[in-house]
């Protein structure tokens, strides 16, 4: 009996840890490769256009791109473009052309809304998209991870 009580003593203290332990893991579930990205833009020349509440596209950065949102006049938040729910697949969110500052999935059709931090506001997705950090030194925005 003192065997048996011991074994699941010892059952106990080696799978209750793990399974108590929360995860470092800030997004289960999601699976976007990383993809180094280290990108300068100068906010009077690249981003000049671009007014508070606007967002711009820039290509050939991160899995499927990023997308820029112009909080406001210093901040900028920057996005990858790919689905949260479909990584795998090769289509980027693309914006709506019915609404401003919302990004869709051609795959999933699931929305993102880039003001509320490009978290799901429609379909199955249920992650945001994943955010790179920005800072602003001077004239130049620099966009990393």
């Amino acid at each position: 009996m003192r065997r048996i009580q011991f074994i699941i003593a010892i059952i106990l203290f080696l799978i209750l840890p793990g399974m108590l332990t929360p995860s470092c893991e800030s997004n289960p579930g999601q699976i976007i490769p990383y993809v180094k990205v280290d990108l300068y833009l100068l906010l009077y020349a690249d981003l000049a256009g671009m007014g508070i509440g606007s967002s711009k596209v820039i290509h050939g950065h991160g899995v499927n791109g990023i997308v820029l949102y112009r909080v406001s006049d210093l901040e900028f938040s920057a996005y990858d473009r790919t689905c949260t729910l479909w990584p795998e697949h090769a289509e980027a969110v693309v914006e709506d052309s019915t609404f401003f500052g919302v990004f869709r999935c051609p795959e999933c059709k699931s929305t993102y809304l880039l003001m509320n931090g490009a978290e799901p506001n429609s379909g199955p997705a249920t992650y945001p998209l994943v955010e790179y950090h920005t800072s602003i030194r001077g004239d130049v925005l620099h966009v990393f991870n």
